[in-house]
């Protein structure tokens, strides 16, 4: 590592380009306090000039480079920027502005000893012109608009090709990109500042500009820090960063990914363009809770997809230490970076089928079994399954609805879910090296051997249970009871039946209802509404003897038996009628799910446990049991 100190001159005036690697960051100073510092400086150093005063070099910070080897001779000399893009992109936007002011003026020395500082010469010799002309190759989201500056050669230009838009009725013009704002701020500083001293004194403008250029080349400088072969870039460029924003782990995995891509000479803004530009958009950059923190999507899909890989339990907070250790290893897991990124991808897009909430999900798809049950944990394991195993598409769809009927017995039974993720990346475990022919066996032996409240499969005698005595309706969330419901009526429609829709807008309603007590009897007799809801306080006298049965009812109102799907006309309509009002609502209703109720007169306890066994008993159909019990 060398450390030396460059004027601006120095840096800029040599026949070499900066550029700048896709894991930085894009273009984020703003007027203040960074532009505006930096021309109060410049502005005091110019005064000094004119009042022939010395003054000691002011140093704007390290310039951290590593050169890059020429794949060809007649490539210009190319250097990375490992750390100060944001102040060498700053400073050509400023020169740029000072260019085109001086080219308005008509200042030919001053234009072209600029443009120098701009652009490389000699274009018609170099390998890629098209790039290699620009002093400062800035990351492809940056690239377009910094390069129409520089090219523009013109304020009007840029801002005829970049103007103020205003929307509707506000006040505020939208957003601008900062590049083209630093550009116009400085045009704007350099203007007043050359005019106003010219006013003051009645001497040439250009005078004055050529002073202020004067200050630029000679009183400021960066200290240019080149590494030698031996440095790592990669864990420079995490401690310079360290003490700023904290970088998260999929930063840090992009630095370390595209400077791979660097050493091994790999077309970069192919690998941006083909990988990486689908992961800066709003979806990857989202933020998601996990375990109390927040994380991007990309960092937990980098997470899942390293998981899946390693088949272990990684470290949100250590993804990109574990990620750097994993493909470290000789020989090499992939052939190269754009090989790595490929499989990466595939699994991301993976990741994001599972993770994007779509409208209109038939209850079947499994998208939407793990978004109403909410259980985004198994998506390291579906990921690993779909794409890691090598199963044929008929053996992926077994395995997935082993994976499905072990998550779906377990909600409807209530059972926790709190070790998912480590049960989940287990089975990944257990996976690892199998024949394809092997996985759906291993996977529903695994999911079998589990015991307690963590990792039972429920039988279909504890599912036949919890139909009657498990008041679902409290205790499950209202998207997961529903799908339940949905599933039933699907089952009750069969193969023969045309239509397989599930009208949108369901809602769940009780037969019997929630205020049962204004409409219903108990043992013949009509309860208060006090005593209903407060047996254990209110049920005495003539009501002691049936304290239990209206316990036993307020509980038994809220199982799978009492429950159906109306839609939201029907359900007011039925609200808290009696049974014999409500049939005629059931009537209108279309859905397989309530055409049990035809001809039935009664509707009790009774009634409630004979439906639920047989709801049960579908639902053990539907999510079936590998034992068969």
């Amino acid at each position: 590592m060398q450390a030396n100190p460059r004027t601006l001159d120095e840096l800029f005036n040599s026949q070499l380009r900066y550029v700048v690697p896709m894991f930085q960051r894009l273009y984020v100073w703003q007027e203040n306090p960074q532009w505006q510092t930096l021309w109060e400086d410049i502005a005091e150093k110019a005064t000094l000039q004119l009042a022939g005063k010395k003054s000691n070099p002011h140093y704007l910070g390290a310039l951290i480079i590593e050169g890059v080897r020429p794949s060809s001779p007649r490539e210009v000399k190319r250097f990375l920027v490992i750390d100060g893009q944001q102040r060498l992109t700053t400073l050509q936007l400023l020169l740029c502005a000072y260019r085109d002011y001086s080219k308005t003026k008509d200042w030919k020395t001053l234009d072209r000893t600029t443009s120098r500082y701009l652009e490389n010469a000699d274009s018609d010799v170099m390998e890629c012109p098209d790039e290699e002309l620009f002093k400062l190759w800035p990351t492809t989201l940056n690239r377009l608009i910094f390069t129409d500056i520089i090219n523009a050669k013109s304020k009007v230009v840029v801002e005829s090709k970049y103007p103020l838009v205003y929307i509707g009725r506000k006040r505020k013009p939208e957003p601008r990109s900062g590049l083209v704002e630093a550009y116009l701020f400085f045009y704007k500083e350099i203007d007043l500042w050359v005019s106003n001293q010219a006013s003051i004194t009645g001497d040439s403008e250009e005078s004055y500009a050529f002073k202020l250029l004067q200050a630029l080349q000679q009183d400021f400088c960066v200290v240019e820090i080149s590494l030698s072969e031996g440095d790592d870039s990669q864990e420079i460029f995490y401690s310079l960063n360290s003490q700023g924003r904290a970088l998260s782990q999929s930063d840090l995995l992009r630095s370390l990914i595209f400077m791979r891509a660097e050493k091994e000479q790999l077309d970069r803004d192919e690998i941006f363009k083909d990988y990486w530009s689908k992961f800066e958009t709003g979806f990857w950059s989202n933020e998601e809770k996990r375990g109390g923190r927040s994380y991007s999507r990309l960092d937990l899909g980098l997470r899942y997809f390293l998981t899946v890989k390693t088949g272990v339990l990684v470290d949100a907070r250590r993804v990109n230490e574990e990620y750097k250790k994993w493909i470290g290893v000789q020989p090499a897991r992939y052939p190269s970076v754009r090989d790595e990124l490929k499989d990466f991808s595939k699994h991301a897009d993976l990741y994001e089928y599972y993770e994007t909430e779509l409208d209109g999900l038939p209850c079947n798809d499994l998208r939407r079994v793990l978004w109403d049950f909410d259980v985004s944990t198994a998506t390291p394991l579906l990921m690993h399954l779909q794409l890691e195993c090598g199963l044929t598409a008929t053996e992926i769809k077994s395995c997935l609805a082993t994976l499905e009927s072990f998550i779906a017995r377990r909600v409807f039974t209530g059972e926790e879910t709190k070790e998912y993720n480590k049960l989940f990346v287990d089975i990944i475990g257990e996976l690892k090296g199998l024949k394809s022919s092997e996985v759906q066996n291993a996977l529903e032996k695994k999911l079998l051997s589990g015991g307690g409240i963590t990792r039972h499969w429920p039988t279909n005698a504890e599912i036949i249970e919890a139909a009657l005595s498990k008041p679902i309706f409290k205790s499950l969330r209202t998207p997961g009871l529903r799908i339940i419901l949905e599933r039933l009526e699907l089952a009750y429609r069969g193969k023969k039946t045309e239509d397989h829709s599930i009208p949108e807008g369901l809602q769940i309603e009780h037969v019997m209802p929630q205020k049962w007590f204004s409409k219903w009897t108990l043992k013949n007799i009509l309860i208060p509404e006090n005593v209903s809801l407060y047996p254990s306080y209110y049920a005495k006298d003539e009501f002691e003897v049936l304290a239990e049965p209206i316990r036993q009812r307020n509980i038994k109102l809220h199982t799978i038996g009492n429950l159906t799907l109306l839609n939201k006309y029907l359900n007011p309509a039925a609200s808290n009628d009696s049974f014999s009002l409500k049939l005629n609502e059931y009537g209108h209703s279309v859905l397989r799910l309530n055409r049990y109720f035809d001809g039935k007169n009664n509707w009790d306890e009774e009634s409630i446990d004979e439906r639920a066994k047989i709801l049960a008993k579908i639902i053990c159909e539907i999510w079936p049991h590998p034992a068969g019990n």
